[in-house]
Order: C-alpha cells, then structure tokens, then sequence
C-alpha cells in the first residue's frame, strides 16, 4: 500500500510541476485563476507527503 502511495504521490509531483510551467505560458490576466487549482492539488500533495511520514499518526 505504501509503494502505491509513494507512485501516486510522485507522479502527482510530477502533474503538478508540469502544470506549472504550462500556467507560466497563459497570458497574464488568465494566469491567477488557472494558479488557484494547482495550489489546491499541491496543498493535498503536501498533506498526503506528511501522512506517508507518519506525521499523523
């Protein structure tokens, strides 16, 4: 279970760095609206990186 954690983890870092340089190519007025969702996603990432440390418990 956890090896199938760490690969959606990672592969989700993957996602969310690739969109990131993609939002970066959308013009200047498009561009916060289309950030919101990717720290949101990026935000669960990080949530999901403490509870495979055993942050939670």
């Amino acid at each position: 279970m956890d090896l199938l954690l760490w690969a959606l983890l990672t592969i989700g870092a993957l996602v969310v760095v690739g969109s990131y340089f993609l939002v970066r190519k959308l013009p200047r007025d498009i561009r916060p609206v289309a950030i919101v969702p990717l720290v949101v996603v990026f935000v669960g990432f990080i949530i999901g990186a403490l509870a495979l440390a055993g942050v939670f418990g």
